[in-house]
């Protein structure tokens, strides 16, 4: 009987300050958006989360929860690791699962 045994290996973190991380979703957020053509309320919209929010995430005056990130990772079509700046590619880790937000009446 043979054992296994997983080698140990440094993770490398990468180390993103509050005001880094909210610069890098405010950029992805807004060139996203307009890369689809899409307005804010439209976005809004679908996702649940209110014009004057996405306009401050997009500014950079306030840093979306984990949720709102998925939402608009989902309705955008990209990977939460684009959207916050730790990689070049917006498919890279995506999920192909498929959510629905909106909220029905």
């Amino acid at each position: 009987m043979t054992a296994a045994y997983i080698e140990k290996k440094e993770i490398e973190v990468i180390e993103l300050d509050k005001k880094t991380l909210s610069k890098n979703v405010s950029i992805a957020l807004y060139q996203v958006r307009w890369g689809l053509s899409l307005r804010q309320p439209f976005v809004a919209d679908e996702t649940g989360i209110t014009q004057q929010q996405l306009s401050a995430y997009e500014k950079g005056e306030t840093l979306p929860s984990i949720l709102s990130l998925v939402k608009l990772a989902d309705l955008y079509d990209i990977s939460l690791d684009y959207l916050v700046g730790r990689c070049q590619n917006s498919k890279a880790h995506k999920t192909t699962k498929t959510f629905t937000y909106k909220e029905e009446s």
